[in-house]
């Protein structure tokens, strides 16, 4: 009879290994596709940074603006949803494809998962 209890322990064992096999292979794919998710989201904050600045020297250097002027223009835009938090608020868009509404923080519609259209070209 010991045998079989031994048995029994050892398919229980088995099975309790599998299931933590399975949660750590869940977990890795997870990290991984957090990390090529990270990747993604710095190539976009590059391309902004880039955009940014660049057009910031094309605006100092053709019409003289200052550094006071960029930093006042940049509070009065952060304060147009009332708040100062460093973010532009979000916008409420139609779907090109099947007209639902959704918001500016969505690059796929819901409901048909087309790509929706950035209001410009700093939008996140």
């Amino acid at each position: 009879m010991p045998q079989a209890m031994d048995l029994l322990w050892d398919i229980h064992q088995q099975g309790q290994i599998s299931s933590a096999n399975q949660t750590a292979d869940r977990a890795e794919n997870k990290a991984d596709a957090t990390v090529a998710e990270i990747a993604r989201l710095q190539r976009r904050i590059e391309r902004l940074a880039l955009c940014c600045q660049s057009l910031w020297e094309l605006l100092r250097e053709k019409h003289g603006l200052t550094e006071d002027e960029l930093q006042s223009r940049i509070l009065e835009i952060d304060l147009r949803d009332g708040t100062t938090d460093g973010k532009i608020r979000t916008q409420i868009v139609d779907c090109p494809s099947c007209g639902s509404k959704t918001n500016t923080k969505r690059s796929l519609c819901v409901i048909c998962g087309a790509p929706l259209p950035l209001k410009h070209t700093f939008e996140v």
